[in-house]
């Protein structure tokens, strides 16, 4: 678990470096790439960050935001929970 720090103001939080190494963003140094990060706000208490070269797409438009309302939708249906 990571610990929110404060940095003038703002919260500050770090990667791990493993996950880095998997999405290739370490460098021969083994030291983090630079690279522009975008945060957005899911909700309460929910935040996304994602790695982005150049135009940032719609949240809508991300793999994972996507794969997670697939398993939402399937659950609901399976579970019973769709209200028809």
């Amino acid at each position: 678990m990571q610990k929110l720090q404060n940095r003038s103001g703002s919260g500050l939080v770090t990667l791990p470096k493993d996950f880095l190494e998997r999405d290739g963003l370490i460098d021969d140094g083994g030291e983090p790439s630079e690279a522009h990060l975008t945060v957005d706000r899911l909700g309460e208490r929910a935040y996304v960050v994602r790695v982005c070269d150049g135009d940032v797409p719609e949240l809508s438009e991300c793999e994972a935001v996507r794969r997670l309302a697939a398993e939402r939708m399937v659950d609901e249906d399976v579970s019973g929970q769709t209200g028809e």
